[in-house]
């Protein structure tokens, strides 16, 4: 199994110690694991050109340096997507890596490879905005196709700092080991849920008169507009 975590960012404080736990759950001979650090292995802002999404995702002008990150997240069977709260949502390094992926989206062109991984969303905050984030990046992760997602953040109350000094770290251990537990059953039993397979039909729907003539031809080429799926 290969297990990719996306970080949100270089600082390793309460949010990259929580993730290391994870990956400890996850540690055994069989399993490999690769790391995308942000802003380090990605630091280009989403010009609002639309290239990926009218003309083709090769036509982005960033597409050299982000393709290479895609193909790590097309292998990875886990996704981990992992931020602290920064003014109440994700870090912005983090949210211009997702802008780079709106092509890929359900609505758009959705690889047929995320129908079969799990996610997981890590974030921490000092105080308010865990919600917040975990939404946003939920989101990203179910539109790209993603059926089953987990969640894990925690408030520390606490900033720059990290978790191993805070008062209620067995807890958190006890937290993360159970959630891991739930993220290793999803791994072995996959299966893509109603509310997955109810939006691919609906935006199926609309590719039939789709306005944009780079996703038809896609949904065409794959043959999902005569009734093939990706699942």
């Amino acid at each position: 199994m290969k297990v990719l975590t996306i970080m949100g960012t270089a600082h390793r404080g309460n949010t990259r110690a929580v993730v290391d736990l994870f990956l400890k759950e996850f540690e055994n001979s069989k399993n490999e694991f690769d790391e995308v650090v942000l802003p380090i292995d990605f630091n280009n802002i989403c010009m609002g050109c639309a290239n990926c999404i009218l003309k083709g995702e090769e036509n982005c002008p960033h597409y050299n340096e982000i393709n290479k990150i895609i193909k790590k997240i097309e292998n990875a069977d886990l996704i981990i997507l992992a931020t602290p709260v920064f003014v109440g949502s994700c870090s912005g390094a983090l949210k211009v890596f997702l802008d780079h992926l709106a092509y890929m989206w359900l609505v758009h062109r959705p690889k047929e490879e995320m129908f079969n991984k799990v996610g997981l969303i890590i974030t921490s905050a000092g105080g308010s905005g865990v919600k917040n984030t975990v939404k946003l990046l939920k989101s990203n992760l179910f539109y790209w196709g993603v059926p089953t997602i987990y969640n894990y953040g925690v408030t520390t109350m606490k900033m720059g700092g990290n978790y191993v000094d805070y008062d209620k770290k067995d807890k958190i251990q006890k937290q993360v080991s159970k959630k891991a537990k739930k993220v290793k059953k999803a791994l072995v039993k996959r299966k893509v849920g109603f509310k997955t397979k109810f939006f691919f039909k609906l935006f199926g729907m609309t590719q039939k008169n789709g306005w944009n003539k780079t996703d038809v031809d896609y949904w065409k080429e794959k043959g999902w507009l005569n009734g093939k799926k990706p699942y």
